[in-house]
């Protein structure tokens, strides 16, 4: 079940089968690539090779699905972090160097190591002329700007005996090689072993005529961060036009920033300046490991103790003089944190508590809540690994656990509302991504199932939920639909040979068929039919709990629900179960009993079975592929009083 922001509760849609991974013997993952909301993928990693899905299947290249090399084994897919600018996915790993993945075409993308250092090729200093000789030494460096990236200088040329430049009418002439693409070259004059900038021109010729070098501004120094094992980042993110990773095995606490506008430039300048690499640590009273960073209204960054944000003057960083604060001291897991609207999400270091973290004008600072504080049953002995965030249509949170478990999560922050349901999905999840696609958010799972006695693992996919017809609705796992002339004989269903499965065909559902040959037979032909793997959906309505006068409180004493009315919206099929097990179902005919069965919108009843229990609550069921939402339970209760 699912429970909907505005109060209803509807059983989950189904998952269609999308492809089986690289490898069923292995772990894979899934990253999701969002290029604009018309052009979507989700990235299906496995071992030491990507593969992609979109729209709802594998892309072909040549014929075949495409694949990608890439340098991750299996047992590292869970550890990797991400973030994405455009067509560009920059990947982090402590076992790898950082690695930037670009998207050529649908079929065509590449992986390579990200440069720290500028590529820009050096100028070089041809001749250096004084005008006039005299007892002086002049030395000078020169850079190229290409697309508005500085190279690293030239070597240091001299005049060999020039004239003091502060005589009237003196100068030095310095004159260098070109550079292909070059914008404009800067020219810096040595002070006291200090290139300061003197100034730039668009040719290959510069005149000095007694400029004051301004050491403040001087040319970039080759960078050696991320130099091998040990020094690779495990975390990534993007803040104010800056590349950030951090926390390496050697420096844990660490962040670095590239230079502004440039990804590939983690170089600082001979006397730092605000635009350069930024680097500092998150140091406390106890070890800052950096779990996650995040782009919100500042650069938050979750470590093992606490959350902290990063931000600069008047809100623009500064490499000179970056400002920490620390807001919490909960202490974050390695799970990428989600953004909410204004809000992040983020699970804590037990693994087991997911809490929200949003800045507070009030208090000009960041606070948030225990989110899970009322479902902490269902986290007992397995942590949460992977989650991903369906803003569309229901405000979903879908959550996968240590244990393969999945479960849904409403969060709507702006009405307070947040609920936790576990879903049965007849194997286990081991990894979730969202992506969107055309009006609705799609949500894609890894699940791995037995199919004749192996474990395989297969890329599904849940279904919109979006239907009038119920010949269209969608209540099946790990299945396919037939859209066509009329058949009795559903292919395409190999991925579960030898499993029972239920079909709805043409509205009406037919149980207990078992696939073989990669095939089922009907008992009748139908031209609409859904095929796949049985669940049943349940709710349980709370104790009532009522203060008699003269009696007190209901709770502990004899209930007897003799009746329920129920108001519902596009159900068949409903169930009401009794606390002594007996089943009531809703029958739904029309007068005409040749027409199609409709679905049940408004209220309706149920008579329950007699019976006195302790608690006054009884469950409804949906176990079978058909549509059910409950807006309201109202039970004819009857409460003893000794």
């Amino acid at each position: 079940m699912i429970v909907l922001a505005h109060g209803g509760i509807s059983n989950r849609p189904g998952t269609r089968f999308v492809c089986e991974v690289m490898d069923s013997t292995k772990r894979h993952r899934l990253v999701p690539f969002a290029r604009d909301e018309g052009d979507t993928a989700v990235l299906l990693f496995g071992e030491y090779e990507m593969g992609v899905v979109k729209n709802g299947a594998r892309v072909q290249s040549g014929g075949a699905d495409y694949v990608l090399e890439t340098p991750w084994f299996a047992a590292q897919l869970d550890a990797i972090d991400y973030v994405q600018s455009i067509d560009v996915m920059f990947i982090a790993h402590r076992g790898r160097a950082p690695r930037r993945l670009s998207r050529i075409a649908d079929d065509n993308w590449s992986v390579v190591i990200v440069p720290v250092n500028p590529a820009v090729p050096v100028p070089e200093i041809d001749t250096v002329v004084a005008r006039r000789t005299g007892g002086e030494q002049y030395r000078y460096r020169v850079t190229a700007i290409v697309d508005g990236v500085e190279s690293f200088p030239s070597d240091i040329r001299s005049t060999t005996t020039a004239e003091i430049l502060s005589a009237e009418g003196a100068y030095v002439d310095v004159s260098f090689s070109a550079v292909a693409g070059a914008e404009e070259y800067r020219v810096y004059r040595m002070r006291n072993g200090v290139p300061g900038y003197i100034g730039f021109t668009d040719g290959t010729t510069f005149r000095d005529d007694n400029i004051s070098p301004d050491v403040t501004v001087t040319p970039p120094v080759e960078s050696d961060i991320f130099d091998g094992e040990g020094n690779w980042p495990s975390v990534v993110s993007i803040y104010q036009q800056r590349l950030a990773f951090a926390s390496s095995v050697n420096q844990p606490e660490t962040v670095w920033m590239s230079r502004v506008g440039d990804y590939s430039n983690f170089t600082r300048s001979k006397n730092l300046v605000g635009s350069d690499r930024a680097e500092f640590d998150m140091s406390g009273e106890s070890l800052n490991r950096v779990c996650a960073l995040l782009q919100l209204r500042e650069l938050l960054v979750f470590t093992s103790s606490g959350e902290f944000s990063v931000t600069g003057p008047d809100g623009g960083f500064d490499a000179t003089n970056p400002i920490i604060s620390q807001y919490g001291y909960v202490g974050s897991s390695s799970v990428k944190p989600l953004v909410a609207d204004d809000t992040a999400l983020f699970v804590d270091r037990s693994g087991r508590n997911v809490r929200d973290l949003r800045y507070a004008y009030e208090t000009d600072g960041y606070a948030g809540n225990d989110l899970s504080i009322f479902a902490s049953h269902l986290f007992e002995d397995r942590t949460i690994v992977d989650w991903s965030l369906a803003k569309n249509p229901w405000s979903l949170i879908w959550v996968v656990l240590s244990d393969g478990a999945l479960l849904a999560f409403t969060y709507k922050r702006e009405h307070q509302v947040w609920a936790w349901t576990e879903m049965e999905i007849d194997g286990a999840v081991e990894s979730v991504a969202t992506v969107t696609e055309g009006a609705r958010d799609a949500t894609y799972l890894i699940v791995r199932r037995e199919v004749e006695g192996v474990q395989r693992r297969f890329v599904e996919r849940f279904d919109a939920r979006d239907f009038i017809d119920v010949r269209d609705a969608y209540f099946v796992d790990c299945g396919v639909t037939y859209d066509g002339a009329e058949t009795d004989t559903i292919t395409g269903l190999d991925h579960l040979e030898g499993r029972e499965v239920v079909a709805l065909a043409d509205g009406d559902v037919v149980a207990d068929l078992i696939v073989t040959g990669g095939q089922v037979v009907l008992p009748f032909t139908a031209s609409k039919v859904h095929v796949g793997l049985p669940y049943t959906s349940e709710m349980e309505n709370l104790p009532p709990a009522i203060d008699l006068q003269g009696v007190g409180s209901t709770r502990g004493r004899p209930h007897k629900i003799s009746k329920v009315r129920l108001q519902l919206e596009k159900t068949r099929g409903i169930k009401l179960v009794s606390p002594n097990g007996k089943v009531n179902e809703l029958v739904q005919t029309g007068g005409d009993l040749s027409a199609d069965i409709p679905m049940a919108t408004g209220m309706i009843e149920l008579t329950a079975s007699a019976y006195w229990g302790p608690d006054g609550t009884v469950t409804l069921r949906q176990d079978y592929p058909l549509p059910m939402t409950v807006l309201a339970i109202s039970p004819e209760l009857s409460i003893g009083t000794s």
